[in-house]
């Protein structure tokens, strides 16, 4: 009885003490897996918000890398425009002078291009290839005399070329002459001596030929114009 009774007290109590125990270490679990679960809850809203701050960050950046870019762009493209600019101006100022250096090593008084020199050289040689250098000369003069007129066209080429009507100034440029003569030394002596100031021709803006001129045309200009001289082959104008 008394072993009966005794391990009936004994059960209770350890059963006291095991629900007392479990209370504790069942409301200690509780509140750990509580707590993890809160916590646990807690480091992902974190995380998802340090994320999407992140990204937003690097979206940030990389438009004002953009911007950036386009800016520099933008600068380099301004830049290269000004540099080509100023290539440009510096090359039309490098002929410019080259112009002046050559008129002042030659001593010439004009300052012509280089189209304008061949223009001069085969307008003289196709009108007087077969007079001597004066006659020469005075054909060059003339073409300068026109040049500096007012009435004419401002450059040697265009004088040259002129055309009124239709019809061409000098008598070679209409006949294709001027295009298939070779130039000799003599021409270029004379038309350096013109581009150097020597004038023979008295102011003369025109000259005739006539024995090759229509009869027509050569009535225009002793009607129309006033006679200066004549010279070999040319009679002289103003």
């Amino acid at each position: 009885m008394l072993g009966l009774a005794g391990m009936i007290l004994m059960v209770s109590a350890d059963t006291k003490d095991v629900e007392a125990t479990g209370k504790i270490s069942y409301k200690s679990e509780t509140l750990q897996e509580g707590l993890c679960v809160t916590a646990g809850i807690r480091t992902a809203e974190v995380s998802g918000e340090a994320l999407t701050r992140l990204q937003a960050e690097r979206a940030s950046r990389a438009e004002e890398e953009e911007r950036g870019r386009m800016a520099r762009q933008a600068q380099e493209a301004a830049a290269a425009k000004e540099r080509a600019a100023a290539e440009d101006s510096g090359a039309a100022e490098t002929a410019e002078e080259a112009a002046e250096k050559a008129a002042a090593e030659t001593g010439r008084i004009y300052e012509v291009s280089e189209e304008d020199y061949d223009a001069l050289l085969r307008l003289v040689e196709a009108e007087a290839s077969g007079e001597d250098i004066k006659g020469k000369l005075l054909v060059a003069n003339v073409v300068l005399n026109r040049v500096k007129s007012g009435v004419f066209p401002d450059t040697i080429k265009e004088v040259i070329y002129q055309r009124q009507n239709g019809r061409a100034q000098f008598s070679p440029v209409a006949t294709g002459k001027i295009d298939r003569v070779a130039v000799s030394e003599e021409t270029v002596e004379a038309v350096e001596r013109a581009l150097c100031g020597e004038d023979e021709s008295a102011g003369a803006l025109y000259f005739v030929a006539p024995a090759y001129a229509d009869a027509g045309n050569h009535q225009w200009f002793r009607d129309n114009l006033t006679l200066l001289f004549s010279y070999e082959g040319h009679e002289f104008y103003a």
